[in-house]
C-alpha cells in the first residue's frame, strides 16, 4: 500500500513538474551586435555594450561582431544579418535621408536609433620626422583613408572634399586602423587619416614605437567643412594624448550612436537602454568614451528613436525630439 502511495505521488509530482518545465524554459533571444575592427573604439564599445545586454536583460544573449565598419553596418542591418550596431551620424544620414547621392547606398536603410555614444574625433597622423605637416601636403604621397567603406574614409572623403582635394591628389591606402598605424610604423605611407575617440588603442601603441605628429586643422578648413557638412563639428584632441603630442590638437568630430533595425521589438528595446544607462558605473570603467554617453544626450538623435528607447527616456523625462 506506501508503495503505491508513492508510486502515485511521484506520478502527480512528474506531471507537474512536466507542466512547469515549458514555462521555465524560456527560448533565449540572440542578438548580433556590427561594431568595426578590433582596434577600434566600436569594437571594444559594442564587446562592452554585449556583455552588459547579456548580463542584465533576461533570457537575451548579445555577441559584439568585428565589421568593416559604419557603411558595412548599416547593409548588415539591412540584410537582418545584425540587430543592432555602433556607427557614426554621417554614415546614417547617408542611408537613410542622402542615399540618392550616396556612393555607398542605392536604396533607403531605415534604422532606429538607441541612443548618442560619444563624439568621434577625426585623426590625422603623420611622421613626426616626415615632411606631411598639413593636409596639402599629402599631395602625391601614399595616404590610409580608413577601410573601405569605414566610417573614417566616409568622413575622410567629406573632409578633402570640402577642402578642394579629393584621391586624385595622392594613392589612397584602404587601411583598418591597425593596418595604418603599421603602415606609418614601417614608413610605407606619408599620414592617415582615423576616425576614432581618444585615446585610440591603435595610436597609442604606435606613439610608444615611433614619434608622430597630429594634424591640426586651422580655423578656416573647419569652417568649409562644417559648413558643408553641418553634422561634423569643431573639437580638440587634449595635449599628451599621445606620447610626443604635446599641444592640442583642432580638427573635426562626428557624433556616433547605437542604433537597431526597426523590426527590434520595442519592449526588448526599452530593456536595453534601461540596462545601460542604469548600469553605466560598469561601463565607465572600460573607456573613457563611454563617460560621453549620457542619459541626458541620448537624445536628440540623426534618426527617429525606437519607441521602446522613447517610452524609456520619457519615463525619465529626458527625452528630445529629433530636428529632423
Amino acid at each position: 500500500m506506501a508503495r503505491g502511495i508513492l508510486s502515485s505521488v511521484l506520478a502527480v509530482f512528474l506531471i507537474i513538474l512536466a507542466g512547469a518545465a515549458p514555462q521555465a524554459r524560456a527560448e533565449t533571444v540572440r542578438l548580433s551586435i556590427a561594431t568595426a575592427g578590433t582596434t577600434g573604439v566600436f569594437y571594444t564599445y559594442g564587446g562592452a555594450l554585449a556583455s552588459l545586454i547579456s548580463r542584465y536583460v533576461p533570457e537575451v544573449e548579445a555577441t559584439a561582431e568585428a565589421t568593416g565598419g559604419s557603411v558595412e553596418n548599416m547593409k548588415l542591418l539591412n540584410n537582418k544579418q545584425a540587430d543592432l550596431a555602433t556607427t557614426s551620424a554621417d554614415v546614417v544620414y547617408q542611408c537613410y535621408y542622402d542615399y540618392k547621392n550616396s556612393k555607398y547606398f542605392k536604396d533607403q536603410i531605415k534604422v532606429e536609433a538607441l541612443f548618442n555614444m560619444y563624439n568621434q574625433p577625426h585623426h590625422i597622423i603623420a611622421l613626426a620626422d616626415g615632411d606631411v605637416k598639413s593636409i596639402s601636403d599629402m599631395k602625391g604621397k601614399r595616404v590610409v583613408v580608413g577601410s573601405p567603406g569605414s566610417g573614417t574614409e566616409v568622413k575622410t572623403k567629406m573632409i578633402l572634399q570640402a577642402m578642394g582635394l579629393s584621391y586624385r591628389d595622392f594613392t589612397p591606402e584602404f587601411l583598418s586602423f591597425g593596418e595604418g598605424t603599421e603602415a606609418l610604423q614601417d614608413k610605407n605611407v606619408a599620414a592617415a587619416f582615423l576616425g576614432v575617440s581618444y585615446p585610440a588603442p591603435a595610436v597609442v601603441n604606435l606613439s610608444l614605437t615611433t614619434p608622430i605628429r597630429l594634424i591640426a586643422l586651422t580655423d578656416d578648413e573647419i569652417g568649409k567643412i562644417t559648413k558643408a557638412y553641418p553634422f561634423l563639428s569643431r573639437t580638440v584632441i587634449p595635449a599628451k594624448t599621445y606620447k610626443g603630442v604635446d599641444n592640442d590638437t583642432q580638427t573635426v568630430s562626428v557624433q556616433t550612436l547605437v542604433v537597431c533595425r526597426p523590426d527590434l521589438p520595442p519592449d526588448l528595446a526599452y530593456k536595453i537602454v534601461k540596462a545601460v544607462f542604469e548600469h553605466k558605473d560598469e561601463l565607465n570603467m572600460i573607456h573613457s568614451s563611454f563617460r560621453q554617453t549620457m542619459l541626458e544626450h541620448a537624445t536628440p538623435t540623426i534618426v527617429p528613436v525606437s519607441p521602446g528607447a522613447k517610452k524609456y527616456y520619457e519615463e525619465k523625462g529626458v527625452y528630445k525630439e529629433n530636428a529632423k
